[in-house]
């Protein structure tokens, strides 16, 4: 399976048809089974659209977001799905806001080739930040089918929790998608302790879409990756390909067998200690 992470550099925003036409013709260009997002695209794309009063800063333009996300929901994904029916791909359109409740979480779906949401996943662990906007956590890593592959979803700041790619990894996952937006300074450098290393403890691929643009005044930088184990890649970097200047995408073609052979020679998750998870996991090890 071919998969693509997408930083959304170069595209235009400000008009819903021309950023359609856009992101059509560089999924045409991939010729991808699966297409991946960054975080806040929803975001980026309201404010863009001129769906949001400009606030100033980062932090009051995600509050007006946060209200405005209900009704501009069902504009973003009418968009997205569309995009996966036409070019018929599996598509993780980035993060939104979900309201349940009079709580709010920041979450993506996956929508399959026929244009349908077949599920949803929000954000586990929250930065200061985030819970000073007054956001919710999610309390479930659940698995979808990607062509034959379960595949988990890991969205921003779950990239540096260890325990959600071990969990998933647990359940069965062979693919992880993040969907992720590092701003630029000292923590770009520490991109690798989130979604590298989660892959080299568990031994599943991942597409990571991270973005780069600005909104709020704020820039974003992280770099787009897809990602396997350390042995399977070339030069053992842990990389199958990584955006680049001019390129704003990362894209590679998945090998199954590769990854099951190491697995098989190396079964690293077998390694461990079950008694760590019960509790966390009794589906799988039973209660304490």
């Amino acid at each position: 399976m071919k998969v693509a992470a997408l930083s959304l550099a170069g595209v235009p925003l400000e008009n819903p048809a021309e950023y359609a036409a856009a992101l059509a013709a560089l999924l045409k260009q991939l010729q991808t089974g699966l297409a991946v997002l960054p975080a806040h695209t929803s975001f980026l794309l309201c404010a863009a659209q001129e769906q949001l009063v400009d606030a100033g800063d980062f932090a009051a333009s995600f509050r007006a977001f946060m209200q405005k996300a209900r009704a501009w929901n069902e504009v973003y994904l009418q968009m997205h799905c569309r995009l996966a029916r036409e070019n018929k791909l599996y598509l993780v359109p980035g993060t939104t806001i979900v309201e349940e409740g009079g709580r709010f979480f920041l979450a993506a779906c996956l929508i399959d080739p026929g244009g349908r949401i077949i599920g949803w996943q929000r954000q586990t662990h929250l930065s200061r930040e985030e819970r000073s906007f007054g956001l919710s956590r999610g309390e479930e890593l659940p698995l979808f089918d990607v062509e034959g592959m379960k595949a988990g979803l890991i969205l921003g700041t779950d990239a540096r929790h260890p325990e959600v790619g071990r969990i998933l990894a647990l359940q069965g996952a062979g693919l992880v998608i993040h969907c992720g937006a590092i701003a630029t300074g000292p923590e770009l450098a520490a991109q690798p302790a989130g979604i590298w290393a989660q892959v080299q403890q568990n031994q599943f691929w991942a597409v990571e879409a991270q973005l780069k643009g600005s909104m709020g005044g704020r820039t974003f930088g992280g770099r787009c990756a897809v990602l396997g184990p350390c042995e399977i890649t070339p030069g053992q970097t842990g990389y199958l390909d990584r955006d680049a200047e001019g390129r704003p995408f990362a894209a590679a073609e998945l090998r199954e067998a590769d990854r099951r052979r190491i697995k098989t020679d190396y079964p690293l998750l077998e390694l461990l200690r079950p008694e760590a998870y019960r509790g966390r996991l009794p589906e799988l090890y039973g209660e304490v």
